[in-house]
């Protein structure tokens, strides 16, 4: 096959934007699509309520979800394979060579090809895949699943193909498009309960699983302008089978997607087990999950995007201290806004959930169980962070054997702890099981990194700037707790109730703690705290660096 033409358009120049700079950006649309995510789960559950008909449908959703989401979202192995090799192969200022432009086609060939069979094989065995991963399940409520499933079957071959597209234009540093192409699948399912408000009498959910699918068919559309004006084709071809530069991307990505598959494979145990409680008790760690994606899903896209280039480019070319820098900048500065909103999610989950969710078919109880599995699962946002970013430096590194085994381990201490758990916390006990799970492999990945590839990460520097910080979060804490009692009766006695009163709650205790937190960490002096101070221009004379 003959290599294609150079004559590809010109690429702009682009000039690497900082850390901060790119993170704030990516963030503020990130921000704007979870609110709209937010939203699209508020229509939901108001149609549904955490019922059989929601149960279905989050059963069945977790399939295409791991294709657009896990496979092909920003950070899944696509966009990191892809990064990862072609950010060598591709400066930002030029337009791709004819070996990036014919391994980016071979790369979405033989991506179309293997997820257009997955896509047929789900759609004909939609119900016994789901009577497998939930046996003992309400098979009225699996057959509607299968339903769903079957309607979002092709959602398989777009997400693959999303991630390819997510890969190749962040190489460019084009951060808007793939960070706000996720809402497209927000705005499809909005627009669809807004235009058939009758679909929740007919009670079978595929209202939804159509939407599903028409928002990947929009995200998949929004890709391509930028993915073309790089210079870039979708014409099919195969010219760089044997290359090089496609073994490393196989090398990263299959390894990354076994990883991955774990780790949905611990999303089914938790089916398993909730599937054996109450009805609309799966619904309920669903929304936990999107509430605390809601923070953590902005925090992760925002620093994660920007650096894990810098982390390729540090490893290829050893510098170690630049590693080092970006590393520690990212997870502390992740910390640092998690640590006040992991602070107020405690004190503040339920009345947050009864204002902004309980209308409609989603009553007291629904409440009960959502605020159960959100407290339980908030403290996953710590670990979480250095996960994923430790995650990133092995990836760049051109390994992901290591996170793959250490989610081989995960699994199935996944599955003990729901056994041990579950029992004595119900619904809590899976969202626990998250949380020490999440902690469990930030331990293992720390201890690997080393061992393996013989790089220190600034641990001991990172752990004293943790430490200022949660002593900061904990006065807060301290502080709010008790505020939250008299305040409370204060708002009875000037009969304040119901929304009002919860929602007074909220904004005085948000409010005082982000001033207390925030002056406590200016007073404690922590580095990366101190960073971010001062982007918005509060700098201080000189950085305290101990």
């Amino acid at each position: 096959m003959p290599p294609l033409p150079d004559a590809a358009p010109e690429a702009p120049a682009r000039r690497a934007p900082s850390l901060l700079r790119a993170a704030g950006l990516i963030a503020v649309i990130t921000v704007l699509a979870k609110l709209l995510g937010a939203l699209r789960d508020w229509q939901i559950f108001q149609a549904y309520g955490a019922s059989i008909t929601s149960d279905a449908y989050f059963a069945a959703v977790q399939i295409p979800s791991f294709a657009i989401v896990l496979l092909g979202g920003l950070g899944g192995p696509f966009h990191t394979a892809i990064v990862g090799v072609f950010s060598r192969l591709i400066d930002a200022g030029e337009r791709p060579s004819t070996l990036a432009r014919q391994l980016a086609s071979t790369v979405l060939t033989l991506t179309g090809g293997a997820f257009s069979l997955l896509s047929i094989l789900v759609f004909f065995y939609a119900e016994p895949l789901l009577r497998a991963l939930l046996p003992g399940g309400d098979p009225a409520m699996i057959a509607m699943a299968a339903t769903h499933l079957r309607i979002m079957a092709p959602v398989m071959l777009l997400g693959g193909v999303i991630g390819v597209f997510y890969g190749l234009v962040n190489v460019y540093h084009s951060y808007v498009w793939p960070s706000l192409s996720p809402a497209a699948l927000n705005v499809a399912m909005i627009l669809a309960l807004i235009a058939f408000p009758e679909d929740p009498a007919h009670a079978n959910g595929n209202l939804l699983a159509w939407a599903t699918l028409a928002g990947a068919v929009f995200q998949v559309a929004l890709q391509l302008p930028d993915f073309l004006r790089f210079g870039f084709t979708l014409k099919p071809s195969l010219a760089a089978w044997r290359s090089i530069e496609l073994r490393q991307i196989g090398e990263v990505l299959f390894p990354m997607m076994i990883g991955v598959t774990i780790g949905q494979l611990m999303t089914y145990v938790d089916m398993l087990f909730a599937a054996r409680l109450a009805e609309g008790g799966w619904s309920a760690v669903v929304l936990s999950n999107r509430l605390l994606q809601l923070p953590i899903g902005v925090l992760q896209t925002a620093f994660l995007v920007p650096v894990f280039p810098r982390f390729s480019r540090a490893v290829a070319d050893q510098r170690w201290d630049d590693l080092r820098r970006d590393f520690r900048m990212g997870v502390v500065s992740l910390w640092f806004i998690s640590l006040p909103i992991l602070t107020l999610l405690l004190l503040l989950s339920e009345p947050a959930i009864r204002v902004a969710f309980q209308h409609g078919r989603f009553d007291a109880g629904d409440t009960r169980l959502v605020t159960l599995a959100l407290v339980f699962q908030a403290f996953q946002m710590l670990p979480y962070f250095a996960r994923d970013t430790l995650t990133r430096v092995f990836y760049a590194f051109q390994d992901s054997v290591t996170p793959m085994l250490v989610g081989f381990l995960a699994i199935g201490v996944k599955y003990l702890l729901n056994a041990a758990l579950v029992s004595h916390y119900g619904i809590g006990g899976i969202t626990l099981s998250t949380t020490l799970i999440t902690l469990l492999n930030m331990t293992v990945l720390a201890i690997a990194l080393k061992g393996r590839h013989g790089v220190t990460l600034g641990v001991a520097a990172m752990a004293r700037s943790f430490g200022k910080l949660a002593i900061a979060a904990g006065v807060t804490g301290l502080a709010l707790w008790a505020l939250t009692d008299p305040l409370t009766r204060f708002l009875i006695a000037r009969g304040l109730q119901g929304a009002g009163a919860d929602l007074t709650l909220m904004a005085v205790v948000s409010l005082a703690g982000a001033a207390l937190y925030l002056a406590l960490t200016w007073a404690l002096r922590v580095p990366e705290a101190d960073a971010l101070f001062a982007r918005v221009g509060l700098r201080r004379n000189r950085l305290n660096d101990a």
